[in-house]
C-alpha cells in the first residue's frame, strides 16, 4: 500500500497556487509507475480503427436434399458417409461433389425389422462398418454398392478404434484392402479385436476373426476406444496403449504386443492378458467422472506432423462427460504410468445444459447442444463463439463429425447438413498466453509487430521486479538508523523491498515497550497489510499456468507466511483494532485469514455471518459446535435448517442447554421445504423433537403438540402430494405412513399425576380427522376412553383386528381400574364387532370364534344379526355348546337356590332369636347427637351402645347416604305419608312429651276433619306446610310458615335437585312411628293400642314393609361408627373453606 506513495517538495506542475489562495504545502499522493502498462491494450495495427475482425467460426447450411431422414453421418479423407432411416447409405466425395454413391444393405429383413444405428469410417475413408439396433453389422469397402453382413459380429457396436498404420501403407502396399487389427467396443461392455478383409469372394466372410479381449467390470457400453502402438526405448519391443471410455469412466491399458501377430492377427492378446480376472490380478486403471449423459464421446486432435511422425507428437484428448469435457495430452511414448498428461475438466458454458456431441480443433472445443452450437477456448476456458441453430420445426440436431485430413467440421440433423468453417483460429492465442505469463508461447503465436512489442514489454517488467533484501532488513533492525529513512529506502525499491520491510517492521514491533500503545498498533496494522499483500502475490503467481518458478516452493513459502500471520494474530491481537483489521482483510479478499482472526478474537457471530453469506453451511455448523453461546444457535439455526438440516440437528443434540421452544422457528423452516416425495427419515425436525420428547424427557405440551403436528402433516404430504378438493373423495391412507404417528401415540410419555399424555388429545383428534388419519383417530379415542367411538371408527375403516383390540383394551382398562367395569358397555362393543362380522363380512365362522374371545356375548346375542334364511349347519355346533352350557348353568343355579333357601331358613331362625334380644338403658340416657334426654321421644339403640332420637338419626344419616339411597328414601317417605293422608293406614304421631320449652306439643288431629287431596303428587307433597294434619313438618317449620306463608315453598322451589333438602327428619320420624307406641323405657313398640286386631289389612302390611325398608336404610349401622369409615375419602378442608389456623 505504501510502496507507490511518494512525497514531492514542490507543488504539482500545471496548477497555480495563487489562483486558489491555498498555503504553500508539500504535494503528497500516489505517483503512476512508469513501468506499469496494460499489455492487453487493444493496439492491433493489422485492422484499421472502426473495422471489426471477421469471426473465427461460421456455420452454414449445405444445399443438399436428403432422400430420407438422416440417422448418422461420418466423415474422413474428404468423404461423407450418410445413413438414412430407410436402411440406405450415401457416400459423397467432397473432391467430386457430383459423384454420389448409393449403398444398400444385403439383408432379407425389412426396414421395420432392421434399423441402422451408427456408421464408422477409418482414417483413409475406404473402410466403413454399419451397425444396427438389432445387433446386425455390415461392412462396405470403397467402391462397393452393397454392404455385406459380418457373420461373426452379433452385437451393437458403439465405437471402433482403427489401425492408423493403414494410413501410411495405403499408398504403397496392398494391405489397404484390409483393416489390419482393429478394436471394437460393444454396447454389452465387451472389447473385441478383429481383422476385416475387403475381398470379393461371395462365399467367404469379410471378418477374418473376432476375438474377445476384455469385459469391463461395470459392463457399461463402450462409447469410445483408441489405441496406439510405439516402441519402448528400454526394451526396443512393440508396446501398445489402449484408452476405453464409457459414460462415466475412462480406462487405461498398457502392455506388450504379440510379435508374431503381424500377419496372423490377435495382436492385443498379450496386452489384455494381465487384466483378465481368470489369468491375472492386475485391475484396469480408470478415472470416474459422475454425471448424467445419454452417450459420451471420445475425440482426439492430432496436429499435421503426426501423420508423418506419430511417435514425436502428443495428441490432444477430449472426452465428453456429464460434468464437463475431460481434456489432456497423450504423449507417445508415455512419460509416466498414466497415459494422459495435464488432465483437467473443462466445464460447459451452461451448467444446466449438457452437449449432445463434441469436436476438437487445435485451440477450441466445439460443443453441440439441442438448440445451439458454441466454441470454448482450450487455453482459458473462455466462450469464444456461440450461435443458435437455424432449425426448422420438428428438426432435431443429431451430432458433430470432423475430418482431420481436410480440416472440416460438419453438423448434421435428421433433415439437413451444416458445415462449420474455421478461419484464423490462432489469431488471439498470443494474448491468452500473455495473461498466463507464458511469454515464450506468446511470442511464438504473435503475428504482428505490435503484438510482439507488448509481449516483450511485459517480459521486461517481469525481469525488473526480481530481488530479495531480507538480510538487509535483519541488519537494519539492530542499527541506529532512523525508522523513516529505512522504511523509505525499502519503499523506493518497490516490490523488491517488500519482504525486507516486513521483516524490519516485525523486529521493531518486538522491541517496542508495552507502554507504547500507539506505536505498537501502527506497526502491527502495517505488518498485517504486508502479510496480506505478500500472500495475495504468491496466490497470483501460483494460479498462473505458465509460472517460471517452482510452484512447490511458492506454496511452501505461502504456507509459511500464513502460519506466521496466524501466530502474529495470536501474539499481538491486543495491539490491533478489530474494525481496521477486518477492513484490511476484506479488501485483500482473504476469507481464510478473516475467519481465523475473527475466531482468535472470539467474534463467532462475524464468522457465522460470513459462512452463511458464502453459503458454506457445513462450516457454519462447525463454528457453532466450537462455541458455547446458545443465542447464536437461536439466531442462525433457521437458515441452517433450510440447507443442512441433518448437520444442524446433530449440533443441537450435542448441546443440551438449548431450549427447544426457541428452536421452533427453525424446526418449521425445514418442514415448509419438504416435498411430498421426501421420506420421513429426511425430516430432521421430527428427529430432533423425538430426541427431546423421548430422550430429554421434555414435558412441554407445545413440543409434544408440534411433534404430533409434524408427524401428521408429513404423513399426509406423502400420501396426498396434491391438494385434494373438498368435493373429491379423500385419498387412501397408507398403513406404512401411519406407523411413525401410531408409534408416537402409543409410546408418548404421560403425566404421572393425571395419567394423560402431554399433548392435547382434543387437538390431536381434530388434526388427525382433518388429515384423514383414521387409524390414529381410533387410537386417540381409546386414549380418551371413548371406546364406542373408537370401535365404530375402526369398523368403519374395515379394520376388524383393530376393533377387537379396542374391545380388549376396554376390558383391560376396567380391570386395571379395580372394578368389574361396565359390562353393558363391553358387551355393546363386542356386539358391534359381531354385527360387523355377520352383516358386513358375512363370515359366520369368524362370528362364532368371537364367542370364545369374550364371555359377555352369547350365541343368542348375535343370532338376530344373521339373515333370515341362513343355514344353521354353520353354527349348529356352537348352538349345541351353548345349550349344554345353559343346562349346566341351570343346574348350578338350582343348587345355589337350594343353598339360598337353607340359608334363608337359618336367617329366619336367627331373626326370631333376635326378637328376644334386649338392651338395658338408664333413665338419664342422652341422645348421642343432640345431648337431650333420650326417653322424651322416639329413639334408636345400637349394639355399640350409641343411642339416637329418631329425627336426629335421620338428620345424621341423610348426609352420608349416596344419591340412589336418597332417592329411594324420598320415594318411601312420600308413599308412607300419602297412605297416612288418605287414611289407608292410621296415623299415630308421637304424643306430647316433656321437652324444651321452645318445642310445643303437637295437637291431636280430629278424625272428622276432611283431608284435602293434592292435585298431583310431588316429592315435597309429604311435607306441605299447609297440610291440616300438621304431621308432615316440625313445629319450628309451622312457626316459620305462620310468620311468612310464602317462605317455605320458595325455599323448596329454590332447592332444585338437592335431594337431602327434600328429607324432613321430623316428618319422616312421625311417619315411621305411626301406629307404634313410645313406651318409656322400651323405645318403639309396633302395634301398640291394637291388641284386639289379629289380622292386618293389605295397606297396613304394605306400610309395615315400607317402615322395615326405611329402618334398613336409616338404622342398618351406627352413624357414628360408620361415619369414621365413610369420611376417609373427604378432605380435611372443604373446597372454598379458608383455614387460618396455621397462620403466623
Amino acid at each position: 500500500m505504501f510502496d507507490e506513495y511518494v512525497e514531492h517538495a514542490s507543488a504539482p506542475t500545471g496548477r497555480s497556487q495563487a489562483n486558489y489562495g491555498l498555503p504553500n504545502v508539500q504535494y503528497e499522493g500516489f505517483e503512476p509507475n512508469p513501468f506499469e502498462e496494460d499489455p492487453m491494450s487493444p493496439n492491433d495495427s493489422s485492422f484499421p480503427a472502426g473495422i471489426s475482425q471477421p469471426p473465427i467460426f461460421e456455420l452454414g447450411r449445405v444445399q443438399y436434399t436428403l432422400p430420407a431422414p438422416l440417422v448418422h453421418m461420418d466423415s474422413s479423407s474428404f468423404i461423407l458417409t450418410m445413413a438414412f432411416s430407410n436402411n440406405t447409405l450415401r457416400q459423397l466425395n467432397l473432391r467430386q461433389p457430383d459423384a454420389v454413391a448409393s449403398i444398400t444393405l444385403t439383408t432379407k429383413k425389412s426396414p421395420s425389422e432392421l434399423t441402422i444405428y451408427r456408421t464408422f469410417m477409418d482414417p483413409t475413408g475406404k473402410h466403413t462398418i454399419i451397425t444396427t439396433e438389432q445387433g446386425d453389422n455390415f461392412y462396405v469397402y470403397d467402391g462397393w454398392t452393397k454392404a455385406r453382413p459380418l457373420a461373426k459380429f452379433r452385437m451393437v457396436i458403439e465405437s471402433v478404434a482403427w489401425n492408423e498404420s493403414v494410413v501410411q501403407s495405403s499408398s504403397t502396399t496392398n494391405k489397404a484392402a484390409s483393416t489390419r487389427e482393429i478394436l471394437i467396443g460393444a454396447r454389452n461392455g465387451t472389447l473385441y479385436e478383429s481383422v476385416i478383409d475387403a475381398h470379393d469372394d461371395f462365399f467367404k466372410s469379410q471378418d477374418r476373426y473376432l476375438n474377445t479381449l476384455f469385459t469391463l467390470p461395470d459392463k457399461q457400453p463402450i462409447y469410445g476406444v483408441k489405441f496406439e502402438t510405439y516402441s519402448s526405448p528400454e526394451s526396443k519391443s512393440r508396446r501398445g496403449a489402449v484408452l476405453v471410455t464409457t459414460a462415466t469412466r475412462i480406462y487405461e491399458f498398457q502392455g506388450a504386443l504379440d510379435k508374431k501377430a503381424e500377419d496372423s492377427g490377435k495382436l492385443f492378446e498379450p496386452l489384455f492378458e494381465p487384466y483378465r480376472a481368470q489369468s491375472g490380478t492386475t485391475p484396469p486403471k480408470f478415472i470416474e467422472i459422475p454425471g448424467h449423459l445419454a452417450r459420451s464421446e471420445l475425440r482426439f486432435y492430432t496436429p499435421a506432423p503426426t501423420l508423418k511422425d506419430s511417435a514425436a507428437t502428443s495428441r490432444q484428448l477430449g472426452w465428453l462427460t456429464g460434468s464437463g469435457a475431460y481434456r489432456g495430452a497423450v504423449p507417445l511414448p508415455p512419460t509416466s504410468d498414466n497415459l494422459i498428461d495435464s488432465a483437467s475438466l473443462l466445464h460447459y458454458p451452461s451448467s444446466s445444459d449438457v452437449p449432445i456431441s463434441m469436436c476438437l480443433s487445435e485451440f477450441h472445443f466445439i460443443f453441440l447442444f439441442r438448440d445451439r452450437i458454441c466454441a470454448v477456448s482450450n487455453l482459458d476456458e473462455r466462450l469464444v463463439w456461440e450461435e443458435n441453430l437455424p432449425l426448422k420445426p420438428n428438426e432435431t440436431a443429431l451430432g458433430l463429425t470432423s475430418d482431420p485430413k481436410s480440416g472440416t467440421f460438419w453438423l448434421f440433423t435428421d433433415a439437413a447438413l451444416f458445415e462449420l468453417v474455421v478461419k484464423d483460429e490462432d489469431r488471439d492465442v498470443w494474448s491468452v498466453y500473455l495473461k498466463q505469463d507464458s511469454y515464450d508461447l506468446a511470442l511464438k503465436y504473435s503475428k504482428t509487430a505490435p503484438h510482439r512489442a507488448q509481449v516483450y514489454s511485459a517480459y521486461a517488467k517481469h525481469q525488473f521486479d526480481q530481488g530479495n533484501y531480507i538480510a538487509a532488513a535483519q541488519s537494519y533492525a539492530q542499527s541506529a538508523t532512523s525508522f523513516e529513512q529505512i522504511t523509505l529506502a525499502f519503499l523506493d525499491l518497490g516490490e523488491q523491498g517488500r519482504d525486507g520491510l516486513r521483516c524490519y517492521l516485525y523486529a521493531r514491533l518486538e522491541r517496542c515497550g508495552k507502554g507504547e500503545l500507539t506505536q505498537r498498533m501502527l506497526l502491527a496494522t502495517w505488518l498485517v497489510e504486508f502479510y496480506l499483500s505478500k500472500i495475495n502475490t504468491l496466490d497470483d503467481i501460483i494460479a498462473s499456468e505458465g509460472v517460471s518458478h517452482d510452484v512447490e516452493n511458492l506454496k511452501a513459502e505461502q504456507a509459511l507466511l500464513e502460519d506466521e500471520l496466524r501466530a502474529f494474530f495470536d501474539t499481538y491481537k491486543a495491539n490491533l483494532d478489530k474494525k481496521t483489521v477486518y477492513d484490511l482483510i476484506l479488501n485483500h479478499g482473504r476469507e481464510d485469514v478473516f475467519l481465523y482472526y475473527a475466531t482468535v478474537v472470539g467474534d463467532f457471530e462475524k464468522v457465522l455471518e460470513h459462512h452463511i453469506m458464502d453459503e458454506a453451511w457445513l462450516k457454519a455448523v462447525d463454528v457453532l459446535n466450537r462455541q458455547i453461546n446458545v443465542d447464536l444457535y437461536y439466531r442462525f439455526s433457521p437458515v441452517l435448517m433450510q440447507h443442512v438440516p441433518k448437520e444442524i440437528v446433530d449440533s443441537w443434540l450435542r448441546q443440551p442447554a438449548l431450549d427447544p421452544i426457541k428452536l421452533i422457528p427453525a424446526l418449521l423452516k425445514q418442514q415448509n421445504q419438504l416435498t411430498p416425495q421426501s421420506p420421513l427419515s429426511s425430516n430432521q425436525a421430527i428427529r430432533y423433537l423425538q430426541h427431546v420428547v423421548f430422550t430429554a424427557r421434555s414435558t412441554s405440551p407445545t413440543i409434544h403438540n408440534l411433534l404430533l403436528t409434524l408427524l401428521v402433516t408429513s404423513s399426509a404430504k406423502r400420501d396426498n402430494p396434491a391438494t385434494t378438493p373438498a368435493a373429491v373423495e379423500p385419498p387412501s391412507i397408507s398403513a406404512e405412513s401411519d406407523l411413525p404417528l401410531l408409534r408416537f401415540l402409543s409410546t408418548a410419555p404421560v403425566d404421572p399425576i393425571t395419567g394423560r399424555p402431554y399433548y392435547d388429545l382434543d387437538y390431536a383428534l381434530r388434526l388427525c380427522k382433518q388429515h384423514n388419519r383414521l387409524q390414529a383417530c381410533v387410537h386417540i379415542y381409546a386414549k380418551m376412553a371413548m371406546w364406542e367411538e373408537s370401535v365404530d371408527l375402526a369398523l368403519e375403516m374395515g379394520d376388524l383386528e383393530l376393533a377387537k383390540v379396542n374391545c380388549e383394551r376396554a376390558t383391560e382398562d376396567a380391570t386395571t381400574a379395580g372394578a368389574s367395569g361396565d359390562e353393558g358397555l363391553r358387551k355393546r362393543l363386542w356386539l358391534k364387532v359381531a354385527k360387523f362380522v355377520v352383516q358386513e363380512q358375512n363370515d359366520i365362522k369368524t362370528a362364532m370364534r368371537l364367542l370364545d374371545n369374550t364371555p359377555l356375548v352369547k350365541i343368542e346375542d348375535i343370532l338376530p344379526f344373521f339373515p333370515d334364511f341362513v343355514v344353521i349347519d354353520d353354527f349348529k355346533e356352537e348352538i349345541c355348546n351353548a345349550l349344554e352350557g345353559y343346562s349346566a348353568h341351570i343346574d348350578a343355579l338350582k343348587a345355589d337356590m337350594d343353598e339360598a333357601t337353607k340359608s334363608a331358613e337359618a336367617i329366619k331362625n336367627d331373626i326370631k332369636n333376635l326378637q328376644n334380644r334386649f338392651v338395658t338403658l338408664e333413665a338419664s340416657e342422652k341422645c348421642s347427637i343432640c345431648g337431650l334426654n333420650l326417653l322424651t321421644r322416639q329413639f334408636y339403640v345400637f349394639p355399640c351402645q350409641h343411642c339416637f332420637h329418631a329425627d336426629c338419626l335421620i338428620g345424621q344419616v341423610k348426609e352420608y347416604l349416596p344419591a340412589p339411597a336418597l332417592r329411594r328414601l324420598i320415594t318411601l317417605q312420600n308413599t308412607l305419608v300419602q297412605m297416612q293422608l288418605t287414611g289407608a293406614v292410621p296415623g299415630n304421631p308421637a304424643p306430647p312429651a316433656p321437652g324444651p320449652p321452645n318445642r310445643p306439643a303437637t295437637p291431636p288431629v280430629p278424625h272428622n276433619r276432611p283431608i284435602p287431596q293434592p292435585q298431583r303428587t310431588l316429592l315435597s307433597s309429604a311435607f306441605n306446610p299447609l297440610d291440616p294434619a300438621g304431621m308432615l313438618i316440625s313445629p319450628a317449620v309451622r312457626l316459620a310458615s305462620a310468620l311468612n306463608p310464602m317462605n317455605m315453598p320458595r325455599n323448596l322451589g329454590a332447592a332444585g335437585d338437592k335431594l337431602r333438602d327434600l328429607i324432613v327428619p321430623d316428618a319422616l320420624a312421625g311417619a315411621i312411628g305411626a301406629g307404634v307406641s313410645n313406651i318409656p323405657g322400651m323405645g318403639l313398640l309396633w302395634g301398640a293400642g291394637n291388641d284386639k286386631q289379629t289380622k292386618k289389612t293389605d295397606a297396613e302390611a304394605k306400610a309395615e314393609k315400607i317402615r322395615d325398608e326405611l329402618d334398613d336404610l336409616l338404622a342398618s349401622s351406627c352413624p357414628l361408627c360408620e361415619g369414621v369409615v365413610v369420611g376417609l375419602d373427604k378432605p380435611f378442608i372443604a373446597p372454598g373453606e379458608v383455614d387460618d389456623s396455621w397462620a403466623l
